[in-house]
């Protein structure tokens, strides 16, 4: 197979045959008086949980849950901004021996009754995030004598409307909360599972959506117990001591943010509303949280980096530096390496999914080349393929298959698209790449971001780390627009720094002399000058609304 583009890793470490809550109540024994999670608020207050206090909350919550109806292995969602009752209900489902469907803000009441009821959830743990619109629906179709905690059952087939239970208690709302569950009179409770299958469906995660539409992949409790890289979400790298914290606001209903890597490794978790830091002014408060609960390490979206880099002059009064950054969810640039000996003694860069996790990842410096995911993650096997799924040779372009022990047990909902991201055991990622004689993987960009022009195929993902390679650049999208001619074109969206003298011509002049003309080359026939980039909660770029305010831009309909 030496000449084929496949390669693998060896597992070295034994597996755990354990669920989430067994390992969860190991670090809860171990840890007792430990702060595992702390919630830091715009007004400059925290809100912390000990493991022995989340454990407590979230047991009382799981038994009342199980009073209710909820059985193992039943889909109970949760909907709400990160915050620790949120935590708590997450934990409480696990105990309960349920599956924690993670759910996107619903529209109106309507949406989120056909929601639920597509993923055939039992309950629902809410928090509508100051949404007075969709609290008074709800208020208006409790049925209020039959069961305060059940909603209205008119858009459910089988009569069976589940139970509601508020992260965040709504005055003149008489419906079960978090805080007050729990003191209710003897008889309520249920009897909570003593044993969870490890190879269960633990939590229905939610991807980012940056390629449409967002699916739910679901993870086995086993697979997030052994998978190798939770490190990187949780402590950054396994050489950090256990006495530090891991700074990360990113929604805890994407894997990249998810709380669970950090209770399974005792790893104190900091995090705030991840709304406020997608605004460049975010920053400033990003890092006056991590020095004040002495952060080691940190998950930082590429954006935020580079408003690191914008701030730094202030930034850098505080005198503390992190131990390590990991950040990822794009192709990393080596400009990003400018952080280091600044903010971080380390950058790590990730590369994965929500149905793989982490697959590789990289220490970025100066003179990281462009593409390169850097060591794969134990336990895993690569595969590159052409069209109709054959291994294709060394250094020849093809998508990356990729599947590991700990990868997606499936997609909650199927639909026609997702059908096709699984063949054979192996995830089918929609990256594009190759693998060179020396067992390297390079990352290219993504399949659905293949622009075909005349007779080419343009990779958006190599034009965009031309791009990037201009330091005044803050961020770059590129997009296909349609063409009657050419079929599609090339279009850049480009966010400069307005402080410098760069200007859109010096863009496109770098472009040229890199990437050739507009016929024969893959130079973009359009530049565009963004403000900002859309972006999506899990701080990727949303291609779709940046394709969208191009087509504007351009008067193309």
């Amino acid at each position: 197979m030496a000449q084929y583009s496949y390669v693998s890793t060896p597992q070295h470490r034994s597996l755990l045959y354990k669920s989430v809550i067994d390992v969860f109540h190991e670090k809860a024994d171990q840890f007792s008086n430990k702060e595992i999670c702390i919630h830091c608020l715009p007004d400059g207050s925290r809100q912390a949980v000990t493991y022995a206090d989340l454990r407590a909350k979230a047991e009382k919550v799981a038994k009342f849950l199980v009073s209710t109806g909820v059985k193992t292995g039943d889909s109970v969602g949760i909907l709400g901004p990160n915050s620790i009752a949120w935590i708590v209900g997450e934990v409480a489902i696990l105990i309960a021996g349920g599956v924690s469907v993670h759910l996107a803000k619903p529209g109106s009441l309507k949406e989120m009754y056909s929601f639920l009821q597509s993923a055939s959830c039992k309950a629902v743990l809410l928090d509508t995030d100051g949404d007075d619109s969709l609290m008074n629906e709800i208020k208006g179709t409790m049925d209020v004598c039959a069961n305060p905690s059940k909603i209205s059952q008119m858009s459910f087939e089988d009569s069976k409307a589940p139970c509601i239970v508020l992260l965040k208690k709504w005055t003149g709302m008489n419906i079960p909360d978090i805080e007050t569950i729990g003191n209710e009179k003897e008889g309520t409770q249920g009897l909570i599972p003593t044993r969870i299958h490890p190879e269960k469906t633990a939590i229905v995660f939610m991807t980012s959506g940056s390629t449409g539409h967002p699916k739910m992949v679901e993870h086995t409790h086993f697979g997030l117990v052994n998978t190798s890289s939770s490190r990187i979400f949780s402590r950054g790298q396994d050489i950090c001591d256990n006495s530090g914290a891991m700074y990360n606001d990113r929604p805890f209903t994407w894997i990249g943010g998810t709380v669970v890597y950090n209770l399974i490794h005792g790893d104190t978790r900091v995090f705030r509303d991840g709304r406020i830091t997608l605004k460049e002014s975010g920053v400033l408060g990003l890092w006056d949280n991590i020095v004040k609960e002495k952060c080691t390490n940190a998950l930082l979206m590429p954006f935020t980096i580079l408003d690191l880099l914008a701030n730094e002059q202030e930034i850098l009064r505080s005198n503390y530096c992190l131990k390590t950054i990991v950040t990822g969810g794009q192709i990393i640039g080596s400009h990003m390496a400018d952080v280091c000996g600044k903010f971080c003694n380390t950058l790590i860069a990730g590369y994965g999914s929500t149905e793989l996790s982490v697959v590789a990842f990289i220490e970025v410096k100066d003179n990281m080349e462009l593409g390169a995911p850097g060591s794969l993650s134990d336990g895993m096997e690569v595969n590159i393929v052409d069209e109709d799924w054959n291994t294709v040779h060394r250094e020849e372009l093809g998508e990356i298959c990729i599947r590991c022990p700990w990868m997606l047990k499936g997609y909650r909902t199927v639909l026609g698209t997702d059908r096709m991201t699984l063949t054979d055991g192996w995830m089918n990622t929609g990256d594009i790449g190759f693998i060179r004689s020396d067992d390297s993987l390079f990352i290219k960009g993504k399949l659905e971001n293949v622009i075909k022009r005349m007779t080419l195929k343009i990779l958006s993902g190599d034009v965009e780390e031309c791009i990037a390679e201009i330091p005044e650049v803050k961020a770059a999208v590129v997009v296909a627009v349609p063409d009657q001619r050419v079929y599609e074109d090339v279009c850049a969206c480009v966010v400069l720094d307005q402080s410098t003298g760069v200007t859109m011509a010096d863009v496109e002049l770098h472009c040229r002399k890199r990437l050739g003309d507009t016929i024969t080359g893959d130079a973009p026939t359009y530049y565009l000058r963004f403000e900002a980039i859309p972006r999506l909660n899990s701080g990727k770029p949303d291609r779709m609304k940046v394709k969208q305010h191009a087509l504007e831009m351009l008067d193309i309909s």
